[in-house]
């Protein structure tokens, strides 16, 4: 495979991570009329739980600060969990909410482009599947983004990574108990939180805080969880949760356009370091 120049790779790149974004969420052609009207919070609606992936909004702070402003490689040492797959055992909360971890883990290794790290998070993530009983066929895009990183072919990691993921969701969404997907939804979004409130946090400006804001997101996270089984539900990592999300909510509910305040992005990543140091600590 020829490599492509590194500004040709990370264009396109950012063009696929938006591409999969409208893949994920959906989108309809605009007319004039849509186009002028006044958006309406209150008839929003939720299209259902898919991953969230932490890369769109890594995107969003590499176009609204200066190029190389940010260290993505000292993100990942500062937030990245230290995770051993072979201690985990429990197939309905701590093995979900782990790889959900490791997952967010990998967007941010890709983006980071350190080899040795994506490695890691594939390995993990290969061996956490496995242990929810997805079989080593399904997992051979794992080995494509160890392979493909250790060629420096940083799209092919991206775009492996990014289905590898959905094979995963596809997988273990056709379970009858839901509460494996949407555990590894939140501890995935969660990490991904940590990651963005740091790297605001770190260059905190009024406009760059409100790329974080998505409490419609939150709150269907919340009505997932508190649709899981009571017995789910009273797991202490699960309780956790359901305590910190309205919390979340609060602190991400702020105008279209308005600021979260520091204190407040601060408070969100101490939410999210809690949620995730449970979920891994807690095989």
């Amino acid at each position: 495979m020829a490599l492509l120049p590194k500004f040709a790779t990370d264009s396109l790149m950012k063009a696929l991570s938006l591409a999969l974004c409208m893949a994920q969420f959906g989108s309809a052609p605009l007319s004039a009329a849509d186009d002028k009207a006044g958006f309406d919070p209150s008839k929003a609606e939720s299209a259902g739980l898919g991953l969230p992936t932490p890369y769109d909004k890594f995107l969003a702070i590499d176009m609204a600060l200066p190029k190389g402003k940010v260290s993505w490689a000292k993100a990942y040492v500062a937030i990245a969990q230290d995770v051993d797959p072979d201690k985990f055992s429990d197939k309905q909360v701590g093995i979900p909410m782990a790889l959900g971890v490791r997952i967010a883990d990998g967007v941010m290794a890709v983006k980071a482009k350190d080899a040795e790290k994506v490695k890691k998070c594939a390995d993990d993530i290969e061996k956490l599947a496995k242990k929810m009983g997805i079989g080593d066929g399904d997992l051979k895009r794992a080995r494509d983004v160890r392979d493909a990183s250790q060629r420096g072919e940083w799209l092919k990691v991206f775009m492996d990574l990014a289905f590898l993921q959905q094979d995963i969701m596809n997988l273990i969404s056709k379970k009858k108990d839901a509460s494996e997907t949407v555990l590894l939804i939140v501890a995935g979004w969660m990490q991904g939180a940590r990651y963005t409130g740091h790297v605001i946090s770190e260059n905190y400006n009024p406009e760059l805080s409100n790329i974080l804001r998505e409490p419609k997101l939150a709150e269907a996270l919340l009505e997932a969880v508190k649709k899981l089984p009571a017995d789910v539900q009273s797991n202490p990592q699960v309780a956790r949760v359901l305590d910190s999300l309205p919390k979340v909510i609060t602190i991400l509910n702020v105008g279209l356009n308005a600021p979260i305040a520091k204190e407040k992005v601060a408070e969100l990543e101490n939410i999210a370091t809690q949620i995730v140091n449970a979920a891994v600590l807690k095989k």
